[in-house]
């Protein structure tokens, strides 16, 4: 079924592609490195899910367009960014209409439920999507605002003890995204797998982010990167535990090591069986 409306980017009429908002190819590779092969929803853990999200939102003019970004990024970055090694990324002008484009799609379809809950941006939110649109329709140079990439390099030597049990599973395991707000706080929050996207709005130049911001043309991130603004751990906090809100049913559990014995070779050589034997031993270190 098609669905007719009006292009998000383009703004006129045309047949609506149903569009991912964060691009599919990560979802694959969650499978891929996964111990057995299936992906569970953060909302619904109890479900597989067999796609990411996705909404009647571009054309298909507009999402060939974020194919060419795409697909640079998952041939140039995805690997580079997913290994345990990262030392650096040099990138060409595709990634910062990359990142533009995920913190478009986060925003643009969460603006109406922005819009009532927060009425004091409605009128950023608006000049906000307004120059990114411009900017990935390439009649802007800059999009006039901050993008950040920052990589979740290698397995740490400990975590706090006040983040939840599950934070290294968050962080290099789940795919997310969100607008977050406050009484004076705005910014847009994508994370797939081993890395985050983040765009500041209000305020709009907040410090504490080192080695992560991204400039249009070609650049290079180096490691390493530090996040240290006030108040951001917590709010990583809070998105493990919403993701991880509902626990697994033990019928769920059952089914899971069903497949993981069935294939024993595969789960122990996969990225989740990584994370969760590190995250026992972080928590174990935690008791001593």
């Amino acid at each position: 079924m098609v669905d007719r409306g009006t292009c998000g980017l383009y703004h006129e009429e045309a047949d609506l592609r149903q569009s991912h908002i964060v691009p599919s190819f990560f979802g694959v590779l969650l499978k891929e490195t996964s111990a057995t092969g299936y992906v569970r929803g953060a909302e619904s853990p109890n479900l597989r899910v067999q796609d990411l999200e996705k909404e009647a939102l571009l054309c298909d003019s507009c999402e060939g367009r974020f194919a060419v970004w795409e697909k640079a990024y998952r041939e140039e970055a995805l690997d580079i960014v997913q290994d345990d090694g990262f030392t650096q990324l040099e990138y060409g002008p595709w990634l910062l209409p990359f990142l533009v484009s995920l913190s478009w799609r986060v925003l643009i379809t969460n603006k109406g439920d922005m819009g009532a809950e927060h009425p004091q941006f409605s009128g950023i939110i608006d000049r906000t999507l307004e120059n990114w649109r411009l900017f990935l329709l390439e009649k802007r140079r800059q999009p006039l605002s901050e993008h950040h990439l920052f990589i979740f390099a290698g397995i740490p030597d400990g975590l706090p003890d006040a983040l939840h049990d599950k934070f290294l599973h968050c962080a290099y395991r789940t795919i997310d995204a969100t607008v977050a707000t406050s009484s004076r706080k705005l910014f847009i929050y994508t994370k797939p797998l081993r890395s985050l996207v983040f765009s500041p709005i209000v305020s709009a130049s907040p410090n504490g982010w080192v080695n992560t911001r991204v400039h249009a043309g070609q650049g290079k991130l180096v490691s390493p990167q530090k996040i240290a603004m006030p108040g951001f751990l917590d709010f990583l906090n809070s998105r493990a535990e919403e993701v991880f809100r509902e626990p697994i049913s033990e019928k769920q559990i059952g089914k899971i090591s069903e497949v993981m014995m069935r294939n024993p070779e595969r789960a122990l050589s996969s990225e989740s069986h990584k994370v969760h034997q590190a995250s026992k031993q972080l928590l174990a270190r935690r008791k001593k």
